[in-house]
Formats: C-alpha cells, sequence, structure tokens
C-alpha cells in the first residue's frame, strides 16, 4: 500500500468513527427503504432527526421553526434548521410502545415545579439480542399549551448493557438527547429529576458514582401538567429479553408551581402486560416495574 492510499484509509476509519460517535449511547442503525433509522425512547425515527449533543447544552425553539443549541463551558454551538420530514413524522403524535406505567395528572391550574426520584436498575436480561428497553420518570404538557407536545425524562436504557441518559422529545420532530452516563450496573441506585424554573426546563440523570447527563430546554409556554414512571419496550423477540428482577422508582418527590410538595395518586392504564409484567404501585413514592414474574404474582 502506497503512502496516498493509507492516508485516504486512515482517513476512512476516522470519518467512520466520527459519525458512529455522534451518538453516546447504544443503539442499532436500521436502514429502511434506504434511509438509517434509530430506535429511540419514542420510537424508531430517522437518523438525521436526532441531536446527540455534550451535557449542560440548551435547547431553544426560535420563531423560524429551527432550534439553537448552545454549550457555553463545552463550546458548543449549533443550529438545526427546520426540517419538514422531521416535523411530519414526529414521534409524540405515535406513541403506543409504553406497556408498564404509572401516571398522575397535576391537579388543575397548577403545573410542575420539579419531580425526581432513584431508580433500581434491575439485573441484565438473559439474552441480549436487538431489544431496546427503557426505563424512566418524566413529564408531559398535555393539553395543548405551547408549540406541540414535549416530553422530558431522564431514561435508563438497555441496549446490550445499560447507560442513563437526559432526553427532550421532539420539538419540531427532533429528538435530542444529551451525552449518556456509563458505569450503570445491576442492583446500582442511580437518580434522576426535571425540573421547570425561569422559563427553562432541566432534565439531569446521574450514576452512582456521581457523573451526570444535562439538558435544559427552553419551556417555550408549555405546561407540564402531566407525570408518569414508566417502562417502553422495542424489539422483543423473547420473554428472556426482559430482566427478571425489578426496576423499582423510590423516594419519588413531586413539587407543584405553587411550591406545594404532593402525594401524586398513580394510576396504572396499563394492567398486566407481556410476559407477565406488572406494574406495583406501592405508595405515592415508589413503583415497581417487574416482568417474567410467577402467574400467581402477576394477579
Amino acid at each position: 500500500m502506497n503512502k496516498l492510499s493509507l492516508v485516504l484509509c486512515l482517513l476512512l476509519v476516522l470519518v467512520s468513527f466520527r459519525a458512529e460517535s455522534e451518538f453516546t449511547y447504544q443503539h442499532y442503525v436500521e436502514i429502511i427503504e434506504g434511509e438509517e433509522y434509530i430506535q429511540t425512547p419514542f420510537g424508531l425515527m430517522l437518523k438525521e432527526c436526532i441531536q446527540n449533543v455534550p451535557s449542560g447544552t440548551f435547547v431553544e425553539e426560535l420563531e423560524d421553526g429551527s432550534i439553537h443549541l448552545t454549550n457555553d463551558e463545552q463550546n458548543f454551538t449549533k443550529k438545526i434548521f427546520k426540517n419538514d420530514r422531521c416535523s411530519q413524522r414526529n414521534p409524540t403524535k405515535n406513541l403506543n410502545q409504553w406497556i408498564d406505567a404509572g401516571g398522575y395528572w397535576l391537579p388543575n391550574g397548577l403545573t410542575l415545579r420539579s419531580f425526581e426520584g432513584n431508580y433500581r436498575v434491575p439485573n441484565n436480561p438473559q439474552t441480549t439480542n436487538y431489544q431496546q428497553l427503557f426505563y424512566f420518570i418524566g413529564s408531559q404538557n398535555n393539553g395543548g399549551s405551547g408549540p406541540g407536545i414535549s416530553i422530558i425524562q431522564p431514561v435508563l436504557g438497555y441496549y446490550r448493557g445499560w447507560y442513563f441518559q437526559s432526553w427532550n422529545c421532539c420539538p419540531q420532530g427532533q429528538a435530542i438527547n444529551a451525552s449518556a452516563v456509563s458505569g450503570i450496573n445491576p442492583y446500582d441506585t442511580i437518580y434522576g429529576s426535571v425540573t421547570v424554573q425561569n422559563n427553562v426546563a432541566t432534565i439531569t440523570s446521574t450514576n452512582k458514582a456521581g457523573q451526570s447527563s444535562i439538558l435544559s430546554v427552553a419551556q417555550n409556554s408549555r405546561n407540564f401538567n402531566w407525570i408518569d414512571a414508566t417502562l417502553e419496550v422495542f424489539n422483543i423477540s423473547a420473554c428472556t429479553d426482559f430482566p427478571t428482577d425489578y426496576l423499582e422508582f423510590t423516594n419519588m418527590k413531586v413539587v407543584l408551581s405553587n411550591g406545594q410538595t404532593i402525594q401524586p395518586a398513580w394510576y396504572d392504564d396499563y394492567g398486566k402486560s407481556q410476559c407477565n409484567g406488572k406494574v406495583t404501585i406501592i405508595n405515592p413514592s415508589t413503583i415497581k416495574i417487574q416482568h417474567n414474574l410467577p402467574a400467581q404474582e402477576q394477579q
């Protein structure tokens, strides 16, 4: 191989590595009709509609339909121009992969100031295929406030390993995520929160070692008035693709816009789920999600 060919080869490797490194979470690229798609906590999305940004980035929607991303500490700035393909395929219009969830509507006239809690990480699934598991607490602006539904959530994800990451879906059809934190092991206790103050929603995902994935989003007249604790799944091919142990959200605390701390009266609209799955609402601050339960324990 001559020197020029060697240089070109190295450049090709570098470009391939940089392209793959745009996403700091485990993912699988699917090619559908010649286009690249990636599974997210909001379903299968065009790769061009997913933005991975440094932790601490601020997200702002502009009047022309573009999105401005800034992070002074990381010397990072990016403008995402309006993309009609992303807007037309906005996955918040078709969220149907939640299989286990506790939900709660905040009292009329009040919105969210903060929602926080710990996650007990379950064991690894017995089989490793292409399954994606997403456990999260979060909040949405249900009811039509602001320019479309926005979901703010710290997401514990599993794809051939655990990772923890802050997500916002989907302003202008874009799914935006801060760089994931790794070092997540079975039975760890990790911390997630969403806060809404001074017209900014901040999502924080922190691992056992104290490393965080943080994303801040301009509120943009959205009133976050509904919260949830959820498991969302994709590409399950066998019951062994689920953990056998449980994920538990504990020490959950909800503060309203008037400063009042409340005890949510969680409801479960989903009931029994695949592979003997079950949501157990233990009390206002504790929700357990488990699969592969013995049939008698699923009752």
